[in-house]
């Protein structure tokens, strides 16, 4: 007897949490649903295009928080927000781009040239358009954009309040509570014409990420 009281309790307990998973999947619309973690590498030398007269690539680190706005029959809604931390690495190689536009920095050539190492701290706002592809799988589009601050001065881009603006097509995996993504995008980088020097950066960025649903 006391055998069967322990069953019933333990599946009693069983039932309740396997509603309240089915529960929360069901309701993860209007909340906060997962947190993630995505690191990434960029650059302006890349597949689609290249710039000789100068060297610019970065490493990306990104937490991810996703918010889900509405879940459709064809496609999810999303808002995610993703504090960045980033590394990156530059130097002008050709003075031809500052001499022969007659550039502000004109007089700071030689450090333009030095290879430099600086952080950006940017924080990106977007939304995510999402294809369920059966039950575990699902691919996505991405555009966000934020502010950030970037340390140094270059020949593009003054140093201080700067804009990153972000295109990105994605894959997402789940694992039980666990969900894994990879992520192929643009990134375009400048300060909105804040300082004088704003050609800005484009680069071609790769993502991969681990998380889990909250």
């Amino acid at each position: 007897m006391r055998a069967l009281k322990i069953i019933f309790t333990f599946s009693t307990i069983l039932f309740y949490f396997y509603s309240y998973s089915q529960n929360s999947t069901k309701t993860y619309e209007g909340k906060f649903y997962k947190l993630g973690f995505n690191y990434g590498f960029g650059s302006v030398d890349n597949l689609f295009f290249t710039d000789d007269d100068y060297f610019y690539e970065f490493q990306l680190r990104k937490f991810q928080i996703y918010y889900k706005i509405k879940q459709g029959q064809l496609f999810d809604y999303e808002f995610i927000f993703q504090p960045e931390i980033n590394t990156t690495k530059h130097q002008l190689t050709s003075d031809r781009y500052v001499v022969g536009r007659m550039h502000p920095l004109i007089e700071r050539v030689e450090e333009m040239q030095s290879f430099k190492t600086f952080n950006e701290y940017v924080m990106n706002f977007g939304m995510i358009v999402r294809k369920n592809i059966g039950v575990k799988s699902s691919l996505y589009f991405l555009a966000s954009i934020g502010p950030g601050y970037f340390e140094r001065t270059t020949e593009r881009m003054e140093k201080g309040i700067g804009f990153s603006d972000n295109l990105a097509l994605g894959f997402s995996y789940q694992i039980n509570k666990l969900f894994i993504d990879s992520r192929l995008g643009y990134r375009h980088v400048s300060n909105a014409d804040i300082n004088e020097v704003n050609d800005g950066y484009d680069a071609i960025v790769v993502d991969l990420g681990i998380g889990f649903f909250l």
